[in-house]
């Protein structure tokens, strides 16, 4: 053995020591070897691990995921190894059946070639199709066939009859052999993730279920342009419910018409279907697009308001209003400014 890698060697059972004198006085042995042990997480998922991504980075990952106790003991089995520099960016396919020193070993091997597909929020089911075929990733047909599935859907613990609402928006890197249903079952799983118990929590504040939420949330998604509008939206369209007054939202009627037209006529106000909001009291059967994570808070964290009604500025942005009357001075106001921009 070189004289420089006794050194190495010697450097790391001297950190080795030191790690286990610091982390120790914090910790008894149990704990440290409890937050060493497996976590049982299973089936594996894929996990993305970026360029340039730390040791430490790379645990509180591995930690969201539950795929690891503790992102701290990663980081010092990492370094305490010496494999902090031949941690590589790709994408493994990882479970939580193994130690951390295993997890931390499993990342050493050539990650695994994968399909990247970004789903932005707002999209219903067919656009997502459209995406994910545009990616190369699934042919559209089988993916729209996969989301209304019932098999797949009870399988995945979803309490609706497609799994509109459940694909969550997000970057995926999909493994290229994956099918369909493999697909959509990774989303659905990305939302049941990102919907942790505290949030769960919340339904009872509110007095909605799941399904009913994340209804709401689709129809937030979609009106609100702005992020920062998100929670005034969802609080005007509970107002509404709590008042038994029709939502009125022009995006459950682009749904029912199968549209994203900017200006609805009145003909299409009057368009036959349980999604027109304009005919039909309460919440749709179901969500008309999938939301991302701020829609689902701005929902379960509403901003109180007095506000009733909200018309769309043409810049993002809307006027909201506490009476028909200013709501129609504000649709004028609007007009105005719009007929002034184009003289």
């Amino acid at each position: 053995m070189s004289t420089q890698a006794k050194s190495a060697r010697w450097y790391r059972a001297l950190l080795l020591g030191a790690a286990i004198a610091l982390v120790g006085a914090a910790l008894p042995l149990g704990a440290l070897w409890y937050l060493n042990q497996p976590t049982y997480e299973y089936p594996a998922r894929l996990i993305h691990i970026p360029q340039g991504a730390s040791a430490r980075w790379i645990g509180q990952l591995l930690e969201r995921e539950n795929l690891i106790h503790n992102a701290h003991v990663f980081a010092w089995t990492v370094r305490l190894k010496g494999l902090g520099h031949q941690l590589k960016a790709g994408t493994y396919q990882l479970d939580g059946i193994g130690t951390t020193a295993a997890i931390a070993q499993a990342l050493l091997k050539a990650p695994i070639q994968t399909q990247p597909a970004t789903i932005p929020e707002g999209l219903n089911r067919h656009q997502i199709a459209g995406q994910l075929q545009a990616a190369g990733v699934a042919d559209s047909a089988r993916f729209i066939a996969a989301t209304a599935d019932p098999h797949l859907i009870r399988q995945l613990g979803v309490a609706a009859s497609s799994l509109e609402g459940y694909l969550f928006p997000e970057t995926y890197f999909f493994d290229p052999n994956a099918d369909e249903r493999a697909i959509a079952s990774r989303m659905v799983g990305q939302f049941h993730r990102v919907f942790t118990d505290s949030l769960r929590r919340r339904l009872k504040a509110h007095g909605l279920s799941l399904h009913q939420v994340v209804t709401l949330a689709s129809i937030v998604e979609r009106e609100a342009v702005a992020v920062e509008e998100q929670p005034i939206i969802s609080g005007v369209f509970q107002r509404r419910l709590k008042l038994n007054r029709r939502l009125e939202s022009c995006a459950t009627v682009n749904y029912a018409l199968g549209t994203t037209k900017k200006r609805l006529t009145y003909a299409d106000l009057e368009v036959d279907s349980p999604f027109n909001t304009y005919l039909h009291r309460g919440l749709p059967p179901g969500p008309i697009s999938n939301p991302g994570r701020t829609a689902l808070l701005a929902v379960l964290y509403p901003e109180e308001t007095e506000y009733l009604y909200f018309v769309a500025r043409g810049d993002g942005t809307h006027i909201f209003s506490r009476t028909n009357k200013e709501h129609e001075r504000a649709k004028r106001r609007i007009k105005l400014a719009q007929r002034l921009q184009t003289n």
